[in-house]
């Protein structure tokens, strides 16, 4: 009971001093729903709306609870007779403690009041009385605070009443419930740009891509207003969570890619591009992707640079080469291969990882920094966020060289690699290609065949 009386006293307050209308109705609907036989509770109340109907309806509750409330009668009096006849009082004298639960939107069967003051609203609207529908949709959404169709109808009549600070109020508690309607988050954010409040627009964004049943078309647009601002952190950050709800998306894929082109990141631009593109080339999204790739050099990062796997991938093209001669070696036949060419195979497949490592890939980690490996200077016209352009003047294909921070490995062991990688494949060859190299060091003369003229004598 102390708790309904200092949320009392907290409303009157806030009606009073404060001139809080709406926090002023909410403190003493907590009140009353702790208390509802507190008649001077009733009596402020019925303060805090315009509705005829509603604020009668206080005032029987007051009365109800004490016949003989001087400022009841004195109100019932003032307002009698004021109370259309177009809608009943939902709240009766058979339900006391209901009251509250109707006015914040727990009533039993909100459902059927909300569809009543729908109903009145149209109704009135019919009669050009704009102010009094507006008062029924806004005492839906008092019911059920993210009510779509009556937010839309109080946001637009307001707004054409000039009253906008309203509109916003109405919206933003809906926001600040948690809603989870986009269109909710539409209406703000035409708000905050008809205030032209560009800070609150772009938040109202943010928060509004991250809704779970939001369409990535609408996600789609809001990066690309980000796009036109170059807020590009801003549409990372959104693209990035949409991404998670939406992996699939290629309208959100080539979106990250055409962000990361328009920054600098080639490699990861491509990553998205190539995603976009998986998913298939039917749809523009696809095509424009495919064509990305197609535009977009080739890119050189310390990915592939400091990859020992990329390595041994290059040397196992040795291997491959070897075997072939091998198996030629052997008439053709691989289980006449021996123990001699398949040790010759697996020696090719190593001098090639040596030579492949001294040649294309210096800065294999964790190889180069054990060797002792320092970070090689970048070109002077890259840095780690312009990344270097080369282009081959025979082939005329692009290459994007991004600046490096693995070490590489000292000059005199890639020449020992070199050296090592160059007599393992020489000694390679002699195992693979035995039989062939005897027969060229030691020919053997065919015997004589008889000639025909043998045959006629």
């Amino acid at each position: 009971m102390d708790e309904a009386q200092t949320l009392f006293r907290q409303g009157v307050m806030a009606l009073r001093e404060q001139k809080d209308v709406a926090e002023g109705r909410r403190l003493l609907t907590e009140s009353l729903k702790l208390d509802s036989h507190n008649e001077m509770a009733w009596l402020w109340l019925s303060r805090t709306t315009n509705d005829p109907q509603k604020r009668m309806m206080c005032i029987n509750r007051a009365l109800k609870i004490n016949p003989n409330n001087e400022q009841a009668l004195a109100l019932k009096q003032k307002y009698d007779g004021a109370q259309p006849a177009i809608a009943e009082d939902p709240i009766t004298d058979d339900t006391p403690d209901s009251a509250p639960a109707a006015l914040d939107g727990h009533a039993p069967d909100k459902r059927q009041e909300i569809r009543l003051h729908l109903k009145i609203a149209d109704q009135l609207l019919e009669k050009e009385d704009v102010e009094g529908a507006i008062e029924k949709w806004v005492q839906v959404l008092e019911i059920e605070v993210d009510h779509e169709e009556a937010m839309r109808n109080a946001v637009r009549h307001l707004s054409r009443l000039k009253y906008m600070d309203d509109a916003k109020e109405l919206v933003w508690r809906a926001i600040q419930s948690g809603t989870q309607h986009p269109s909710i988050y539409l209406t703000a954010i035409d708000i905050a740009r008809y205030n032209r409040d560009t800070g609150e627009e772009d938040e109202l964004l943010e928060r509004m891509v991250q809704l779970p049943d939001i369409d990535d078309t609408v996600i789609a647009d809001t990066v690309d207003r980000f796009f036109q601002s170059d807020q590009w952190t801003r549409a990372e950050d959104v693209l990035k969570a949409a991404l998670e709800t939406h992996p699939d998306s290629q309208k959100l894929l080539r979106r990250m890619g055409d962000l990361y082109e328009a920054t600098g990141r080639k490699s990861d631009a491509m990553l998205y591009y190539d995603r976009a593109a998986r998913l298939g080339a039917g749809t523009r999204e696809g095509r424009e992707a495919d064509k990305k790739l197609a535009e977009t050099p080739a890119v050189l990062t310390d990915r592939e640079r400091g990859s020992m796997a990329l390595a041994w991938r290059e040397a196992a093209g040795f291997g491959v080469f070897y075997l072939l001669l091998a198996w030629h070696d052997a008439g053709l036949n691989l289980l006449s291969l021996g123990i001699n060419r398949w040790a010759g195979v697996a020696i090719s497949i190593l001098g090639g990882y040596l030579l492949v490592t001294a040649t294309s890939s210096p800065q294999q980690q964790p190889l180069a920094q054990l060797l002792g490996g320092e970070v090689p200077e970048n070109p002077p016209e890259t840095d780690k966020e312009t990344p270097a352009y080369e282009e081959d003047s025979a082939t005329k294909v692009g290459l994007i060289i991004e600046p490096t921070t693995l070490p590489i490995i000292p000059p005199l062991f890639r020449l020992l690699f070199a050296i090592g990688g160059l007599v393992l494949l020489g000694l390679a060859i002699w195992l693979v290609f035995g039989t062939a190299i005897n027969l060229l060091l030691n020919p053997v003369t065919p015997p004589d065949l008889p000639s025909i003229y043998d045959y006629l004598e």
